[in-house]
């Protein structure tokens, strides 16, 4: 599959990475879009070994967790990496289910900043009446606090650099703008700070006493100097808080977020969208600060994804034909049976989804046909009844041992939940002995 991987200093590129395979408590999310935050144009800047980015995405579920949504869902995770690809793996606890009203762009703006958002005014308790200086407020996580707290009665004052970047602010709520921390005109109950080096003390002294200051981020990379004998003046007695967003499961919070979306009460600013080709552009942009709001990259352009019985197995033997695994074992219920007939080596019931595919359909099967040349698929029938369906296709390939393999199957499937449970095929045997295994006795 494919991911955009760091290829240099800040730099990212597309490449083909190893396909997704799911642990226990994990599903696989199609991804449709996500966002990027500034925090992952850091991370870039010396990227780990084996590291890829990616927090915030929003697809459909490929192949569901037990405790999970099932699959076809539309769902948005919180991931702690790896997230910009073709398909993720995500622990059932990072994920929320989506209704049709929030789109894919929206729900991948979500999730990191906000919870942030969403657990700085948890962190900062009832905020009725209070006033509230927020800095570098024109962010994804600026958007959502300013909105959630105004909501909630608070008075809120944003910091950012321009009109223009802080007009969106005011709509959302927010009671005053400035363009310079030092002109904030205090006291403030509250901080929350997130630029760091010199902001900070000024924010700081812009606290009436016993005031907090909550301490969320450090974008200017600028260490803070604080002075003891300053908390002598203005901000006698204030306390300051470090902050962290990450809080264990998020499913709970990023199913409130939702809800909030949902209802009317929280609005993802979405800054860009663009193609996922786009995504190095995007970032410069985002790094010199050309982007309000949150930075969406796309994959797909969002389609229903049909789980009837028949339409699961069509998807499946198109993709048999096509060559194409991941949706092929995307197909399969990890507990799959499929039956064999005859007394061939083939023979018997493969069981478990890495068997079916990487055993039976893959290296057994692959094996008994010409390195390098094709086996030709067609679906001629299928017919459904319920969560059964039986399709018919044709199999024509060269035999390792060189001789015209050509064949017409038929198989029963049985589908569950969108995943074929269990499968029993049918073929000519014979043929496939005389063929596939010409040196093994007839019996």
């Amino acid at each position: 599959m494919r991911a955009v991987v760091a290829v240099d200093t800040g730099k990212v590129g597309l490449a083909e990475v190893d396909e997704v395979r799911p642990g226990e408590g994990e599903l696989v999310i199609e991804v449709a879009a996500f966002s990027i935050n500034r925090g992952e144009t850091f991370q870039l800047e010396q990227p780990r070994a084996g590291w890829r980015p990616g927090k915030d995405v929003a697809g459909r579920v490929l192949e569901a967790a037990e405790d999970g949504p099932p699959v076809g869902s539309r769902v948005v995770a919180h991931l702690p990496h790896s997230g910009w690809a073709e398909r993720v793996i995500a622990p059932a606890t990072q994920v929320a289910v989506l209704p049709d009203d929030i789109s894919f762009e929206q729900a991948a703006a979500l999730p990191l900043a906000g919870l942030t958002a969403l657990r700085l005014l948890r962190t900062a308790g009832s905020v009725i009446g209070r006033r509230i200086l927020l800095t570098g407020a024109s962010g994804g996580v600026g958007h959502y606090f300013t909105e959630l707290a105004a909501g909630a009665g608070a008075v809120v004052t944003a910091v950012v650099s321009s009109p223009a970047r802080g007009a969106r602010l005011l709509e959302l709520g927010a009671q005053d703008l400035v363009y310079d921390v030092a002109d904030a005109r205090g006291p403030f109950d509250l901080v929350l700070e997130s630029v760091g080096g010199e902001s900070l003390p000024i924010a700081l002294s812009k606290l009436a006493p016993g005031g907090d200051l909550i301490w969320f981020g450090q974008v200017s990379r600028q260490p803070v100097t604080l002075d003891f004998f300053d908390f002598f003046t203005a901000p006698e007695a204030a306390r300051i808080r470090h902050f962290h967003y990450v809080h264990g499961p998020d499913d709970q919070d990023l199913a409130t977020l939702v809800r909030l979306v949902s209802a009317g009460r929280l609005h993802p600013e979405l800054g860009r969208v663009e193609d996922w080709s786009m995504t190095d552009a995007v970032l410069d942009d985002l790094r010199n600060r050309r982007i309000r709001g949150n930075a969406v990259l796309t994959l797909h352009q969002e389609a229903p994804l049909m789980n009837d019985p028949k339409t699961v197995v069509t998807r499946y033997v198109e993709a048999v034909a096509a060559g194409d695994l991941p949706t092929i074992r995307a197909s399969f219920a990890p507990d799959v049976v499929w039956t064999y007939p005859g007394d061939l080596p083939l023979s018997g019931d493969w069981k478990g989804r890495d068997m079916v595919v990487d055993e039976f359909l893959g290296a057994a099967a692959g094996n008994l046909f010409a390195p390098g040349t094709p086996v030709a698929i067609e679906l001629v029938n299928v017919i459904a009844d319920g969560e059964q369906v039986f399709a018919e296709w044709t199999a024509q390939a060269t035999a390792r041992a060189g001789g015209a393999y050509s064949n017409k199957c038929g198989g029963v499937f049985t589908v569950r939940d969108g995943l074929i449970v269990a499968v029993r095929e049918y073929l000519d045997t014979d043929h496939a002995r005389r063929v596939l295994f010409p040196d093994e006795p007839m019996l």
